[in-house]
């Protein structure tokens, strides 16, 4: 696999999922991305890292549109995401179009967001059903399949507060499955649980990590290390380093990945 970030790359690349080109994003005077350049190629897993305040969430909800980009492109399987340029202006999409392009994306939030008058099958079912239009008996059937596949088959008519957070995390994960997308987007997926939970969710993660395109923004360096084909260290608004794991723990090149590293690591 070439995770060459800076090999030549082009939106019409069929090998590549994500590519950003000179992002940049305010909230109001606060310049929180500054310049992104980014490619993400099929069935790669990059890991964001970086200190707190430094705009991995943002950039990660640039990448749905959940969050607008003030200059630059974003695009997903080569289709610009939220816009489309008139005259060199980025132009707003309309939000038909917008909900049609996230709908190829899943996302994993810090909390689980689950429907909470709807059982964990039913949480998983809701959006192929009402998106997708799929018909309600596959669509159950491919619920089942992955509540398997995340280790809760017998949780299946539980609704979300009779269960752990590990447990409605994965739930989470499966809804975002449901809707098989090219890319799934995690911000700081275990953030939000407990420390004895944290290992099942990243569990799931890892197993999802052999087989799809994945964007995380994480702090949990095992799992960086386990499952990460490429690192990307974020410092105020800029991607400081994008090399690999082995690249970034033994042979960082910035003194402020150094610097970062030497307080995440003792």
């Amino acid at each position: 696999m070439n995770t060459n970030s800076n090999s030549p790359t082009s939106a019409s690349d069929p090998s590549i999922v994500v590519l950003a080109e000179k992002v940049n994003k305010f909230f109001g005077s606060m310049h929180i991305l500054k310049d992104i350049d980014m490619v993400v190629r099929k069935k790669e897993v990059v890991v964001i890292i970086g200190p707190s305040g430094a705009g991995k969430s943002t950039l990660l909800r640039c990448i749905n549109h959940l969050e607008k980009i003030n200059s630059g492109h974003i695009y997903v399987n080569g289709k610009m995401i939220g816009y489309h340029e008139i005259n060199g202006k980025l132009v707003e999409d309309s939000e038909r179009n917008i909900s049609l392009q996230r709908a190829e994306i899943g996302m994993v939030f810090q909390r689980f967001n689950l429907f909470p008058h709807l059982t964990a099958l039913e949480n998983i079912m809701e959006a192929p059903v009402n998106v997708r239009k799929v018909p309600r008996d596959q669509a159950e059937a491919d619920a089942e399949r992955l509540l398997a596949r995340v280790g809760l088959s017998d949780k299946r008519d539980k609704y979300p507060n009779q269960l752990s957070g590990g447990q409605q995390q994965r739930i989470a994960i499966a809804r975002a499955l449901a809707m098989k997308p090219a890319l799934m987007l995690f911000d700081e997926p275990t953030s939000a649980l407990d420390p004895e939970m944290i290992g099942e969710v990243l569990d799931v993660m890892k197993e999802l990590a052999k087989e799809i395109t994945m964007v995380v923004v994480s702090h949990e360096m095992g799992f960086v290390r386990a499952a990460a084909n490429r690192i990307m260290f974020v410092d105020e608004g800029r991607i400081i380093e994008d090399t690999t794991p082995e690249g970034l723990f033994n042979n960082p090149r910035e003194e402020r990945t150094k610097a970062f590293l030497s307080k995440i690591l003792t």
